[in-house]
């Protein structure tokens, strides 16, 4: 009777580890070699988030493999064995990859955290919430996350600077809780973080020119409550996200050129560093890729924008963020995916070579094996690296501003 649970336990056991192995190794070769579209598309948002979980799971398939097969050598064993070290072998490639990347930029993993499935959005709520501006009587918010590690900031302390976070979600969704958690992790290590929402598109209204005025209205409104909230207008950088990517960039190149809204405040700060994670950077390329997401960014575009490059050329080539490349721009850092199918990285490669041209300071990190989703995890190796990278750029380069400018008023 022992024999025969035990026979059953181990039947039971080898069909689980094969049953987990089989679809882990589909996505890593996936990433690693593309086989069938759709199933790439999944596997290059999923791998990054959950690199050192497949290489986990890899080893103990080869442990309970290499075990099972000691006790009773067969086609089955030997089998799973050989899956097994293929999981790690692809999982090993893939995490490597991202170690180097990580020590090429000076990031610390934390490998315990990094098995954490936290989401990146999770667990955090602002210090203060905001209506910056009610244009056509709807109320657009803002969230401050206050430097430091509690909501109160005694007077006389230092002045903080300033995050300004626009979200992404393709200009027709998403909100300013996305990446709750990365920003209460940015305000903890000294930032002042405020994240807004803008006018998104619907059917009959697009926003190509309704978002970046509502992102240039919360930066004039950062201004006029600068005493208020302690924030250091020298030292002000921009972060976005996809979309949010584009506007952010958009609105630090213009920033000192835009007109504000006085009913938002006085003027726009001048901003002193830009980061934004795979960011729309030539709308009518975008609409032109022939790759696999072609229908879906091409509904993105034509709610955004209105229609197609052939229907609306002009908005097109105002969007286009090439033509706002010059040596003045402020220090840019773009993060994006080598294997983006929704915004390909051919199009950042181009444009950091553009911006070098024109000696304007832009700097690409190109993360292996990622999609556009691609950190969407708070501890996983993707956002460690970013979190990691991002506030030591801005400060260095905020700071760098902050030196070479005579103060603003405050």
């Amino acid at each position: 009777m022992m024999s025969v649970v035990r026979q059953l336990l181990r039947t039971g056991l080898l069909t689980v580890t094969w049953l987990v192995l089989l679809p882990c190794l589909l996505l890593l070769c996936s990433v690693i070699v593309p086989i069938v579209p759709w199933l790439r598309i999944q596997a290059v948002e999923l791998v990054p988030n959950r690199a050192t979980w497949f290489l986990l799971l890899g080893g103990a398939g080869l442990a309970i493999g290499w075990v099972a097969h000691r006790r009773h050598r067969s086609w089955v064993t030997r089998m799973l064995i050989g899956i097994a070290l293929a999981t790690v072998s692809c999982a090993g490639l893939i995490v490597g990859r991202f170690v180097a990347l990580a020590h090429a930029n000076g990031v610390a993993i934390d490998w315990v955290a990094s098995l954490s499935n936290r989401h990146f959005s999770a667990d955090a709520a602002p210090d203060e919430t905001h209506v910056y501006a009610a244009p056509d009587g709807e109320p657009l918010l803002l969230d401050i996350y206050r430097a430091g590690p509690t909501a109160q900031i005694p007077r006389g302390t230092a002045l903080s600077p300033v995050l300004v976070v626009v979200h992404g979600g393709g200009f027709t969704g998403g909100d300013r809780r996305i990446s709750a958690a990365n920003m209460r992790r940015y305000a903890r290590s000294g930032w002042a973080v405020i994240s807004i929402d803008y006018r998104l598109a619907r059917p009959g209204r697009p926003t190509w020119n309704l978002a970046i005025a509502d992102v240039h209205c919360a930066l004039a409104w950062t201004v006029a409550h600068a005493p208020a909230l302690r924030l250091d207008l020298n030292r002000v950088a921009m972060n976005g996200a996809s979309a949010g990517g584009s506007l952010a960039i958009a609105a630090a190149y213009t920033a000192d050129t835009a007109h504000a809204d006085r009913r938002c405040g006085p003027r726009l700060p001048r901003i002193a560093a830009v980061t934004a994670r795979v960011p729309l950077i030539d709308p009518a390329g975008s609409w032109n890729n022939p790759g696999e997401m072609q229908a879906v960014q091409r509904a993105y575009m034509a709610a955004y924008i209105g229609g197609s490059p052939r229907q609306f050329p002009e908005r097109y080539a105002a969007l286009d963020l090439r033509r706002l490349l010059r040596p003045s721009n402020p220090p840019t850092l773009i993060l994006a995916g080598i294997e983006d199918p929704l915004l390909p990285i051919a199009a950042v490669r181009d444009f950091t070579r553009l911006a070098q041209a024109k000696s304007a300071p832009v700097r690409l990190v190109a993360f292996p094996y990622s999609g556009h989703d691609f950190n969407t995890t708070y501890h996983s190796l993707t956002n460690q690296i970013i979190t990691g990278i991002v506030p030591r750029f801005l400060t260095r380069a905020t700071q760098e501003a902050s030196n070479s400018r005579k103060p603003l008023p405050r």
